[in-house]
């Protein structure tokens, strides 16, 4: 109920005035945290933050603005980040600083804005109310949902790799970070051998009275990271000669999107030589290996792109997306990747407006609408 009442409160006008009334410039918080010496950061240089996105709207119709609207595609600059005495949640990616004048400042993810939120919807006592946890604590917190393959792929686990570089993750006395719910999850922390007794999941605050280390979220050049850890992890040469066809159903992913009447162009895709497979079937390992070895990837738009960017250069990555549900996350991952991306849209649709698209995520896709031969000469 309490809650409820909370999330109820948090958007109204009055708690917007006495929030807006309690903003600190980011220079004032920045002044606080480097003055204080056991708070530091690591700008990760060699960060090239600006891509163009090879992007072919096979449909031959307009690119929807969501698709193109950041042409080159800008990410932010990446800092690693070293903090004492400050308060996370495993649900938040925000730095929550409980020893400023104002209160606390969040210095989580929204690091690089022109202001920085003082309250952020939560006041101080009970923040200062918090558990307290000593030692070294690495925080991988985030405010997406965990249980999307791409958002715990892009926003925990590539941080976590980024972070490996510059300390060793058996030096960490507790990760905090959203609960583990799928076997992927922890086949891939098995890969990182990290020790499941040292995660700290509970959706409650906790304050830091050690050390902790957290890095802002990138999840547009996170695609590299990834690909540069799995490279390097490999055990022998993977040829570079498969396209698969990311076979989705109702079953697939925790949004219910499907070809439907698409059993009859199955054969078109396999005689030009298209594997069909569901990656959500195998283990984490093996799926590795699976977009280590591809040179291209089609099917219904979703998650299961996610490991795309394992390809080489100039690999092709086709979403064929509903009329009502057009999304720029895998195209995102695709441009520093140097991915040539196309798309179809269902019907070959277009809204008479860009406000206009419905945003519905379980939507079905008739095949029928769809032309399959188009698709299959982009690869070619």
């Amino acid at each position: 109920m309490y809650s409820k009442i909370k999330n109820k409160l948090r958007f109204n006008r009055f708690t917007r005035i006495i929030r807006f009334k309690n903003r600190i410039s980011a220079n004032e918080a920045c002044t606080y945290w480097l003055k204080n010496n056991k708070n530091k950061f690591i700008y990760e240089e060699n960060n090239i933050n600006s891509f163009e996105l090879n992007i072919t709207p096979i449909d031959k119709k307009p690119i929807p603005l969501s698709l193109s609207w950041a042409n080159p595609l800008i990410s932010r600059p990446r800092f690693i980040y070293s903090l004492n005495n400050v308060v996370v949640s495993p649900v938040e990616s925000h730095i929550y600083f409980c020893d400023l004048d104002k209160s606390s400042s969040d210095l989580g993810s929204k690091f690089d804005c022109n202001k920085l939120s003082i309250f952020d919807f939560y006041t101080k006592n009970e923040l200062l109310e918090s558990m307290e946890i000593t030692g070294n604590v690495l925080h991988l917190g985030i405010s997406s949902n965990p249980s999307n393959f791409y958002h715990w792929l892009h926003e925990i686990y590539a941080r976590l790799i980024r972070i490996q570089k510059k300390y060793d993750l058996d030096k960490f006395d507790f990760f905090i970070m959203p609960e583990l719910k799928h076997k992927y999850q922890m086949e891939a922390l098995d890969l990182l051998k990290i020790d499941y007794r040292k995660i700290i999941s509970n959706e409650n605050f906790y304050r830091c009275t050690g050390n902790l280390v957290t890095s802002n979220i990138d999840s547009i050049v996170s695609g590299i990271d990834l690909r540069k850890f799995f490279c390097s992890k490999k055990n022998k040469q993977v040829i570079k000669s498969k396209k698969y066809f990311l076979d989705r159903d109702a079953n697939s992913g925790l949004q219910k999107r499907e070809l439907v009447n698409f059993n009859k162009f199955k054969q078109k895709y396999k005689e030009s030589g298209f594997e069909f497979i569901k990656p959500e079937k195998f283990s984490f390992k093996k799926q590795i290996n699976l977009f280590l070895s591809a040179t291209g990837v089609v099917g219904v738009n979703g998650s299961a792109f996610s490991l795309s960017t394992l390809m080489n250069n100039n690999s092709k990555v086709v979403e064929i997306f509903p009329k009502n549900f057009v999304d720029p996350a895998i195209s995102n991952i695709c441009a520093p990747a140097n991915l040539k991306y196309g798309f179809y849209v269902e019907d070959a649709y277009r809204p008479n407006s860009e406000n206009n698209w419905d945003r519905d995520a379980n939507s079905k896709i008739n095949a029928d609408f769809i032309d399959h031969d188009k698709i299959i000469n982009f690869f070619n």
